[in-house]
């Protein structure tokens, strides 16, 4: 009976892979109250393609999130373009800036 409930357990479970090729991580800082909040984007999930014409010269990919701290209730708003190997190309921030 064990040996069936292994098989399921690992039906279920993902693959234990490393972080670091799963998430983009940015740092931004909050311009009200000081906090540096980290934030981790899913390669897989957050990301949008860009098509021709939109966004930046090599620009294939595009990220806007909504961060909110622990701090304050004060948004703030990012836009990411990256480019080939998920190099970044530009970066905005609104209501705060990038701490890293």
């Amino acid at each position: 009976m064990a040996g069936f409930l292994e098989k399921i357990k690992s039906f279920f479970t993902m693959p234990a892979e490393d972080s670091s090729t799963r998430f983009i991580t940015f740092t931004v800082k909050c311009k009200r109250c000081g906090e540096e909040i980290k934030v981790k984007v899913r390669k897989d999930s957050d990301l949008s393609r860009v098509f021709e014409d939109e966004g930046p010269q090599g620009a294939e990919y595009f990220l806007r999130k909504e961060i909110l701290g622990e701090k304050c209730n004060n948004l703030i708003y990012i836009d990411v373009y990256f480019g080939p190997g998920l190099n970044v190309i530009s970066r905005e921030v609104k209501g705060g800036e990038f701490a890293d």
